[in-house]
């Protein structure tokens, strides 16, 4: 399932902005895409544009900083942090390959786009732990875990490149076209093997 990437008419013109410069920026590249292009396809002049962005890099990094904050809040709310951790993992798994088949487009620019090739800012993973709501809620459950022997203890790095490195890895693939079956799919299978490395990373 693919998400509706026609312009909603009744958004207001930074939001229309924002919403044909990530599908130009898909479609086309951050450097094949100049704001007359977005103009064009947003229906807002130039002049607006400059309006509400200094320039097009602030543009693309809106859009990145938009996208981190919309998947984030969308694994958060996955994580019921009275459930075991198993269930826990399950269900972030499950969450971040939902996220990619709804959110498709978005999903090609968070994943595969470049962003330090033409954002000038450090670029911030959307998978790193952080302190806000997402990041709370995992650290509560890994320490939970932890504790109760269910979740090894590793470093970071570790679990961060099995929890999230394998279902980003089918993400990618899937979004290039190696792979026809959908992320949903195979999320029981992905989810199912995050857990499986999780227990085999055990020192």
């Amino acid at each position: 399932m693919q998400e509706d990437t026609s312009l909603d008419t009744e958004l207001g013109p930074r939001e229309r902005i924002l919403e044909a410069a990530l599908e130009l920026f898909v479609e086309q590249g951050y450097f094949n895409t100049n704001v007359p292009d977005i103009s064009k396809k947003s229906r807002c002049s130039v002049g607006s544009i400059y309006h509400h962005f200094v320039n097009k890099e602030e543009i693309a990094s809106q859009l990145y900083k938009n996208g981190i904050l919309r998947f984030r809040a969308a694994l958060s709310d996955a994580i019921d942090t009275n459930e075991d951790p198993e269930k826990t993992i399950h269900s972030i798994v499950v969450s971040f390959l939902r996220f990619a088949e709804e959110h498709h487009v978005l999903s090609r620019y968070l994943w595969l786009a470049r962003h330090n090739e033409f954002l000038s800012d450090k670029v911030r993973k959307p998978t790193t732990v952080g302190f806000d709501e997402l990041g709370r809620r995992l650290t509560r459950v890994i320490k939970q875990g932890i504790r109760a022997g269910t979740i090894p203890k590793v470093k970071a790095e570790i679990f961060w490149s099995i929890v999230f490195g394998i279902p980003l890895s089918y993400v990618r693939d899937w979004l290039d076209g190696y792979t026809s079956d959908s992320p949903t799919g195979v999320a029981e299978s992905i989810a199912n093997a995050c857990w499986a490395g999780l227990q085999g990373a055990k020192p």
